[in-house]
């Protein structure tokens, strides 16, 4: 049987490669000019940044066994530090539960989707805006599926189930936007005792740091340091247009009150916009997804927004889709 998915992200190459491993045919139509979503990692005169998910956490979940044993670990690294909380502009240990197993790729995070996709039939910048019926089965950029999933972020997904005249219950999912400010420096960082700081209740603009040299070896050149630094949804919503002159100059101001002026003036400065970066509330996959039905959604918007997540619901929906075929 054929299976058509729209989108080579985690859900939908966890999909794929599931399918496939089960002995059907299936094909991957991915927008972009390359895969995995937001698992992506951009590098700037030799600094290397994760610029969405900045780590694998397993958690016991299916991806576990699949990073830890089946992927090839030749890049693979262990983050040895754990999160610190930002409190008053300053960063402290968190909670033992911020001590969760989390790994990298030394080249990039981006290195996952790649591994997950070897093998697969992936159409690169092939954009799917409509999905036609055609007879038991429908048809996908002019080629016949038996089945389809589904895996873009919901607001996208339900512009495809309306070209179908199709309704599911996923009306209040619900995304927030993320700015990543992407910052390289010459100079190295004080030692620190952690890798990313997190602002939990999310009070400043800046709410996520994730310091890339520290995270994993090779990300900046010797005696240099790469920073992510992720914007708050409030800010990132109210500030999507801003120039990316101003967004780097307003994050260097958050980098110097935490590490000093040392660091007031970047060697290599970049901006990366997500527009749909984590669902804020969810929808029930069973409610969305029934038994017997041919056209499925793997989205993170029912389930979580991270890596584990994603390639969970991934793995349900080609389960479902493959007793059903």
């Amino acid at each position: 049987m054929r299976v058509g998915i729209v989108g080579a992200g985690i859900c939908g190459l966890a999909a794929a490669r599931t399918l496939k491993q089960s002995g059907h045919e299936v094909t991957l139509f991915e927008r972009g000019e390359v895969v995995g979503g937001r698992v992506a990692t951009r590098t700037i005169e030799g600094f290397t940044f994760d610029t969405g998910a900045t780590s694998i956490a397993p958690r016991g979940k299916t991806i576990e066994s699949v990073v830890l044993e089946e992927l090839d670990q030749t890049e693979l690294v262990k983050v040895e530090k754990p999160i610190w909380i930002l409190q008053g502009q300053r960063a402290v240990p968190g909670a033992s539960s911020r001590i969760t197993p989390r790994y990298v790729y030394r080249s990039g995070i981006a290195h996952l989707p790649q591994l997950l996709a070897e093998g697969l039939d992936v159409r690169l910048n092939a954009q799917i805006d409509e999905i036609e019926r055609s007879g038991q089965g429908y048809r996908l950029g002019g080629e016949a599926f038996d089945a389809v999933i589904l895996t873009p972020a919901i607001p996208q997904t339900s512009t495809l189930l309306w070209s179908l005249g199709e309704n599911r219950p996923i009306a209040n999912v619900r995304y927030r936007s993320c700015i990543s400010v992407l910052l390289g420096y010459k100079e190295e960082l004080p030692e620190t005792g952690y890798h990313a700081v997190l602002d939990p209740d999310q009070q400043y603009p800046l709410t996520w740091l994730s310091l890339e040299s520290v995270k994993s070896p090779g990300r900046a050149p010797e005696g240099g340091t790469a920073i992510c630094a992720q914007l708050s949804p409030r800010f990132s919503l109210n500030n999507y247009e801003t120039s990316d002159e101003e967004l780097v100059e307003t994050t260097v101001g958050f980098i110097t009150r935490l590490y000093g002026e040392g660091f007031r003036n970047p060697t290599v400065s970049g901006v990366k916009r997500w527009k749909y970066s984590q669902p804020e509330s969810f929808a029930e996959f069973e409610h969305v997804n029934h038994p017997g039905a041919t056209l499925l959604i793997a989205s993170d918007g029912l389930l979580g927004g991270h890596i584990e997540d994603a390639y969970e619901v991934g793995v349900r929906t080609a389960k479902m889709i493959g007793t059903t075929l």
